[in-house]
């Protein structure tokens, strides 16, 4: 075990001798053991997510709180997932950090990131209480312009880290659908109503699911991810997404 973590280090050192590894945020230079992708600086700037949180959609909550609490949106509209979660916000370093990710084509961030949502994630879920995950999917023409689903290398990584199975069911974009960046609340909803299939319904059904996204923005596509499997007879879908925007 010793000669092969001395093997590693040695090749991620000549390694980075030819592709210097940089911070995702702030692009400075980094050691070449640095698996975060972030330097010191930058990762004290994530804000990472913890309590106390809307017990449902996992919106922070402020103030004296005792838990668990459900926020006035969601006794409102309750949601069709049982239960959200996220790692981080959305902001400074971890903003620059998803956008690198997402938009830069730097799939070596994927490394960190699934090792924060199974670490982090860790604190709000058992993974043994799961049957299988799911990525939220991206429609085929979505996913050639991109050329890979974020969420779907996220998934993959994150999975073998808490040896978590693949849940199958052929979860579908069955529509093309607008991007959500600029719509209102109400739009977005509209905007993804209907948008996802299940091909095979035998593999959720009666299940309990873990849905993997990138990016919690108001809920509206992991809601309708939730309600379409939950139509196609899943027991529950709990969602676990990377970040998180502040509302």
């Amino acid at each position: 075990m010793k000669r092969q973590a001395f093997s590693r280090t040695t090749a991620s050192f000549f390694l980075n001798l030819l592709f210097p590894r940089r911070c995702a945020a702030c692009d400075a230079s980094l050691r070449f053991d640095n698996d975060d992708y972030l330097c010191r600086d930058c990762l004290k700037k994530i804000h990472w997510l913890s309590g106390p949180l809307c017990s449902v959609c996992g919106r922070p909550l402020f103030g004296k709180v005792v838990e668990p609490v459900t926020c006035s949106a969601c006794l409102e509209n309750p949601p069709h997932f049982d239960r959200a979660r996220s790692v981080f916000f959305l902001e400074r370093a971890g903003r620059e950090f998803i956008l690198k990710y997402k938009y830069g084509s730097n799939l070596h961030l994927c490394r960190p990131a699934a090792r924060w949502m199974a670490e982090r994630g860790g604190r709000f879920y058992s993974w043994d209480d799961y049957d299988g995950w799911l990525a939220v999917p991206l429609h085929p023409r979505k996913s050639r312009e991109r050329g890979f689903n974020q969420s779907l290398l996220l998934a993959r990584r994150f999975s073998r880290l808490v040896s978590l199975a693949a849940a199958g069911g052929g979860l579908s974009r069955s529509r093309f659908t607008r991007t959500q960046t600029r719509l209102t609340l109400a739009r977005r909803r509209e905007n993804v109503r209907g948008a996802f299939r299940v091909g095979r319904p035998k593999k959720v059904w009666r299940r309990r699911l873990l849905l993997i996204d990138d990016v919690y923005t108001s809920g509206s596509t992991v809601n309708e991810c939730a309600r379409t499997l939950k139509s196609a007879g899943a027991a529950a879908v709990e969602v676990l997404t990377l970040a998180r925007v502040r509302l």
